[in-house]
């Protein structure tokens, strides 16, 4: 009986939920309707749909469209992946297994890279992943034809390299594989202009914070780089100024509150950064008088911060292009070779430095 069924189509037309009738199912157009409407022959409609519009006169291309928009007609992609072996899908793997886009990094870098996917005529489709077995098992069940990689799968990347034949782009990788083809940034040079700016704004006990509890290359570099330009002007950087640690509050509250309080603190990220200047206004200090503050990345929110934060600029939407644009390139030519390009960093001065004395 239709009562015992939560949904049931009959003869392909009525459809019923729990006994009741719903509606008539719509007659599905297809291309070959289109193509009789037109009078033009399938070929030419597939053309047209897929964008080819080279091989098709204006004229009919007009006509074809006009006809698709008036009979509703929406392409097949699951038979056009099939009958080309290619889904038309693109993976971006961020990882994390809680909600990663909660970091405007991430946000704004998976935001860019799904804008310019789709501009490219792919669908994205965004994972968040922490296991690396998981990650072989959704790229091989998704059928993707690329995937971009967003974090430190650096221990993983050979493994993943190995299980794989279609193109794998990774971004901000440290690896010393030479088939891994990467989007990076010169995160050293981050470190160096930091350091370089505090030490001409007159700061001499400067300190470091890297939210971060397993110490990832990307802080590892950033901080090297400011530990390396401050030893070329003969001053060590003070390890009881150095904080690595995810739950920085505490340590950095008994750090401004001990007589080893630095003038001043390269803080691994915008973010770090921010939350360095919340923390430091409930203590009822100061940013910049008591303490000057520079972040990395340059975040929209850090020109809307109060002082204004002073940030090492990377250009997240010029990462985001460039690894789209590569993933492409090996779409079309598997034999391309591995590629590493690492992009520059600037320094961008606002309000959260002062000059000292």
């Amino acid at each position: 009986m239709v009562e015992n069924r939560m949904l049931l189509v009959y003869n392909d037309a009525i459809i019923w939920v729990n006994g009741i009738l719903l509606g008539r199912r719509a007659s599905v157009v297809t291309l070959k309707d289109i193509a009789r409407i037109a009078q033009v022959s399938p070929m030419t409609v597939s053309r047209v749909v897929n964008k080819q519009y080279a091989k098709v006169s204006p004229q009919t291309k007009e006509r074809v469209l006009k006809i698709i928009k008036e009979q509703g007609y929406v392409p097949n992609s699951s038979a056009r992946s099939l009958s080309s072996k290619a889904t038309r899908l693109i993976a971006i793997i961020v990882q994390g297994t809680d909600n990663a886009l909660e970091y405007p990094y991430n946000a704004a870098m998976a935001g860019h890279v799904c804008r310019f996917i789709q501009d490219k005529g792919y669908s994205p489709l965004l994972y968040f992943v922490n296991d690396y077995g998981e990650v072989t098992q959704r790229l091989r069940a998704w059928h993707v034809d690329g995937a971009i990689f967003m974090g430190m799968f650096d221990d993983d990347m050979r493994n993943i390299q190995e299980d794989h034949t279609i193109p794998l782009i990774f971004t901000d990788s440290y690896s010393q594989l030479r088939q891994v083809t990467n989007i990076g940034l010169n995160d050293y040079r981050g470190g160096e202009l930091a350091g370089h700016y505090l030490l001409k704004m007159g700061h001499r006990n400067i300190g470091f914070l890297g939210a971060s509890t397993d110490l990832s290359t990307i802080v590892r570099q950033r901080y090297i780089g400011l530990r390396d330009s401050l030893k070329k002007e003969s001053i060590t950087l003070n390890d009881r100024c150095v904080i690595f640690d995810s739950l920085f509050e505490s340590p950095a509250r008994a750090l401004m509150q001990s007589a080893q309080r630095p003038t001043a603190i390269f803080a691994a990220s915008d973010i770090e950064a921010i939350r360095l200047m919340d923390l430091v206004r409930n203590m009822g200090l100061s940013v910049p008088d008591d303490l000057s503050v520079i972040g990395f990345d340059n975040l929209p929110l850090s020109a809307f911060t109060s002082p204004r934060l002073t940030t090492i600029a990377q250009d997240i939407r010029q990462k985001a292009l460039l690894a789209t644009e590569v993933l492409f390139r090996h779409i079309l030519d598997k034999s391309a070779p591995a590629e590493n390009i690492i992009l520059n960093v600037k320094l961008v001065e606002r309000e959260s430095v002062i000059k000292i004395l």
